[in-house]
């Protein structure tokens, strides 16, 4: 199984970013389960939005939410593990605590991401 951060899935879903090629090149040669949480799905849309505009944010929003990804729910246990990730790590954004968090609470270690604040967590980095 494999996490997909915020940073891959910009990259996978935006044609004009610098690094789509390669987003696009590492998704034809996944053959694992590929998850995320609403957390990146929130922050993926937001960025969409800020950069590209509301229709781009909707029209990438409906081709995520119909791929293969899945996405699942944080709960409440999962607070505490993501705020200690953030005691660790200074810097470390909320949202990146809690996909850290959730790969440890569901044994994941590969992650594709182009953001290179994972490495720091001890998480293999595809990108």
């Amino acid at each position: 199984m494999l996490f997909a951060d915020t940073s891959y899935l910009v990259a996978l879903f935006r044609e004009n970013d610098e690094k789509n090629a390669r987003a696009v090149e590492m998704s034809r040669g996944i053959n694992e389960r590929v998850f995320s949480t609403f957390h990146v799905l929130s922050e993926f849309v937001t960025f969409i939005s800020a950069k590209d505009g509301n229709k781009a944010a909707y029209s990438a929003g409906t081709k995520i939410a119909n791929s293969e990804i899945a996405f699942v729910n944080t709960m409440s246990e999962d607070i505490a593990p993501s705020l200690e990730y953030i005691r660790k790590f200074p810097g470390l954004s909320m949202c990146d605590a809690i996909s850290a968090a959730t790969m440890d609470k569901l044994a994941v270690k590969k992650i594709l991401s182009f953001d290179s604040d994972f490495d720091r967590l001890g998480f293999e980095r595809l990108h």
